[in-house]
């Protein structure tokens, strides 16, 4: 069951039982959804969480999920928090390549390969031009450590290319500048504890080549995190207990944690849509998400798909569900001025520009299968072209 099958089905239910959700019950249940996912790279087919840590914040997550489903049902009304969001970054603060001719660059990609249990997961570049995909046999993370500390890390879906310092990096939560990623580990409480003591977020400094801990929160998971110009934003949940989730901006600097409104973290933009709920998101980060609207459009239905830019919306392509422009996007990378998108089966790559529209690029990945067959492959965007 994918994420549009999932809310088909318990709106039925709530229409069966001659109810209505209560306001805001959309965004909680997509939000708790997300957090299960832990930051995952966007695919539509279903998630899988690396080792002991993602299990962990995984479970907290399942937590938060039933006691957001089971909100309405005990509340007759509910009001959401209202939080002031900070400016979302602008495309040339996201990215600093100069975003070449997207007919004379390569595109940093990371595809997935599922063939029944097997999965294999791999980086290199798309030649635009082409559409050749072409793997990269030279990918060391020699020396970059990661959320894998038990072992050497692995490309994932969380593999980006760095087109500062020239680098496959095992974190996508990379710093504006490009010169820093972090990523986060997992205190170990006592023995025999139920849980862990806490979790820390470590910056990796790729000029210095020092790893530092900036910020540790105990009694706690951080379930979902994001680097942004003014700082890092987390999202955290106590182990035990049923208090509510909590957002924090960090400055990276000084470890000093500010503790933000919900609403800052989870909707900063919620004034762009014409109603709670009224959009589909694709995407955990409210500034690199893509926004389909109606919500639940169903084929041969009329839709706009938006992104957010500069802290507007901005509209990317309006069409009929199905039709034969067959855009049905799962990612999308700020590149300077021009924005890349993946799309859903594999076949094509998409650029888009305010002054050229989108345009669309044929892809040749090998073992493209139908989705959701036993042999599929799919790839997402992992950098800017160079």
């Amino acid at each position: 069951m994918n994420e549009e099958d999932a809310r088909r089905t318990i709106y039925e239910a709530f229409e069966r039982a001659h109810i209505s959700p209560a306001p805001g019950f959309e965004t909680r249940m997509q939000v708790a959804l997300q957090a299960a996912g832990l930051e995952q790279s966007v695919h539509r087919q279903p998630a899988r969480l690396r080792g002991g840590l993602a299990m962990l914040i995984a479970l907290v997550a399942a937590v938060a999920l039933v006691a957001t489903l089971l909100g309405p049902r005990m509340l007759t009304h509910f009001q959401q928090p209202v939080g002031t969001s900070s400016p979302s970054p602008s495309p040339s603060q996201v990215a600093t390549s100069p975003s070449p001719d997207p007919n004379a660059c390569r595109l940093p990609v990371i595809v997935d390969h599922e063939k029944g249990a097997v999965v294999k997961i791999t980086a290199g570049f798309i030649d635009v031009a082409s559409g050749q995909f072409l793997a990269d046999p030279n990918i060391t993370f020699a020396g970059l450590p990661s959320e894998s500390s038990d072992r050497q890390p692995q490309v994932s879906s969380d593999t980006v290319y760095d087109s500062v310092v020239k680098r496959w990096l095992p974190s996508h939560f990379i710093s504006p500048d490009q010169l820093s990623y972090f990523y986060r580990t997992t205190e170990p409480g006592p023995a025999g504890a139920p849980y862990p003591a806490g979790m820390q977020i470590h910056i990796y400094d790729l000029v210095q080549y020092s790893d530092r801990i900036i910020w540790t929160i105990g009694g706690a998971a951080i379930l979902q995190a994001r680097w942004r110009a003014d700082g890092i934003y987390a999202l955290t949940r106590v182990f035990a207990g049923a208090a509510p989730m909590k957002a924090w901006r960090i400055d990276p600097n000084t470890g000093k944690a500010t503790e933000i409104a919900l609403a800052t973290f989870l909707s900063p933009y919620q004034h762009v849509f014409s109603g709670p709920g009224s959009a589909d998101v694709i995407g955990t980060d409210p500034d690199r998400a893509i926004y389909i609207t109606p919500r639940l459009a169903f084929p041969r239905t009329r839709y706009t798909a938006y992104v957010i830019i500069d802290g507007k919306r901005t509209n990317i392509y309006s069409g009929i569900k199905g039709d034969r422009m067959d855009f049905d996007p799962v990612d999308v990378w700020y590149d300077g001025p021009r924005l890349w998108f993946a799309n859903y089966d594999s076949k094509y790559l998409w650029s888009w520009t305010a002054a050229t529209g989108l345009i669309r690029h044929s892809v040749q990945i090998p073992g493209i299968h139908a989705p959701l067959s036993p042999d599929f492959t799919s790839y997402s965007v992992a950098g800017p072209c160079m």
